[in-house]
């Protein structure tokens, strides 16, 4: 997915420069002049890639309120804070609600450029998780009861004639499931299935 940037600030000098910087990097910045124009133009939040430069005080809706709907829904995409009122207070406030990075204008070009190369990087790391968190729920969820059931016994350290005792089965049967349930996950030691599924058999 195209990473894109999206800078919402009321000023149009500040848009206009500011688009015309991040493009000398190769990236694409898509601008909006206020929080209701971007929420109008972009229907569903949780799809966009990139990263939002957002000033924070603009007529009508503040940058601080969207980035604390956004808290309150969850969404991943950074959020790098601009205003040209920096204050330890405000600044505080919004890290508190999820933002990546917090400039004061006018901004250093280097400065910027650093942080939104950052922020991609960050949203593509994350993404990357996302994707491979997705897959392993996936191969979890092909286990049938009894694989899951001996899956977690083996992740207790017991053999598989101390399974065989506790769930009242041959240890050749205890055997054939546990060689199922490797496959199915794809892994070959028990220490890769307690690195790469452990967090999921707890929950």
């Amino acid at each position: 997915m195209e990473q894109l940037i999206y800078l919402i600030d009321d000023d149009q000098a500040i848009r206009c420069s500011l688009s015309s910087l991040l493009s000398t990097m190769g990236w694409q910045t898509v601008t909006y002049e206020n929080v209701l124009d971007f929420q109008q133009k972009i229907e569903e939040p949780q799809t966009l890639s990139g990263c939002l430069l957002l000033d924070i005080r603009m007529p009508g809706k503040t940058g601080l309120m969207l980035l604390e709907e956004w808290q309150q829904q969850g969404l991943e995409i950074p959020v790098i804070i601009m205003t040209g009122h920096g204050n330890i207070e405000l600044c505080r406030r919004a890290f508190k609600k999820g933002a990546f990075e917090f400039l004061t204008k006018p901004i250093d070009a280097d400065l910027l450029i650093e942080t939104v190369g950052g922020a991609l990087e960050h949203q593509r790391q994350w993404q990357k998780q996302r994707k491979e968190t997705i897959e392993l729920k996936e191969k979890f969820n092909t286990l049938s009861v009894r694989e899951h059931e001996i899956a977690l016994l083996i992740m207790e350290g017991k053999s598989s004639k101390e399974i065989a005792n506790d769930l009242t089965l041959s240890p050749r049967t205890v055997e054939a499931h546990r060689a199922n349930l490797f496959t199915k996950l794809e892994v070959n030691s028990l220490v890769k299935l307690i690195k790469t599924y452990g967090g999921l058999f707890i929950k």
